[in-house]
């Protein structure tokens, strides 16, 4: 017996081909606005002011939710397949990784585990940091170059390390950037 394919079927499979292409165009080109434009036809939710350099990588679009003022660096990995949030102003260095997603690592079926990511507005994810699923980054704190982060960070709070703890303060007035 042969299945009918329904409408419905064709039309969620045209819609993935093409958002898979916007990713794919996202991925590579050097045009700021083009860019945002692939990623919003993906289905991600992001302003009109913000700034994603070249060669970022997004997993699950849809889930993703940017607001104004937001720059976000070279080769920065956005995992939004539990949801990832970035508030306004924050900044995303060079080479960041944010996870909402991994293994859980003492099942014996290694299932995928996560919960979403909030970056709080003024923060700053310095190069190479790293965030782990569930983390919410307070606004205005710092997350050092290298941190992994496994715990949330509190507002105007400066972390590093592995694991990343608190090592300093920023000083808290309202910052413009």
């Amino acid at each position: 017996m042969k299945s009918r394919l329904s409408f419905s079927r064709i039309a969620s499979t045209i819609k993935a081909i093409l958002s898979g292409l916007a990713l794919f165009i996202f991925a590579g080109t050097s045009f700021k606005r083009l860019r945002l434009r692939c990623l919003k036809f993906a289905g991600a939710d992001i302003s009109r002011d913000v700034i994603i350099r070249k060669n970022c990588e997004v997993r699950n679009p849809e889930g993703l939710k940017i607001r104004a003022k937001v720059s976000i660096g070279n080769r920065v990995l956005l995992d939004a397949r539990r949801g990832l949030e970035i508030q306004e102003s924050a900044v995303i260095a060079t080479e960041a990784i944010i996870w909402t997603l991994h293994h859980d690592y003492n099942d014996v079926n290694f299932k995928s585990v996560g919960a979403p990511v909030t970056i709080g507005h003024h923060s700053w994810i310095c190069s190479r940091a790293i965030i782990l699923p569930g983390i919410n980054i307070g606004e205005y704190a710092v997350v050092a170059s290298g941190a992994v982060v496994t715990k949330d960070v509190p507002p105007y709070a400066i972390v590093g390390g592995v694991p990343a703890k608190i090592i300093g303060h920023r000083e808290e007035k309202t910052y413009d950037y």
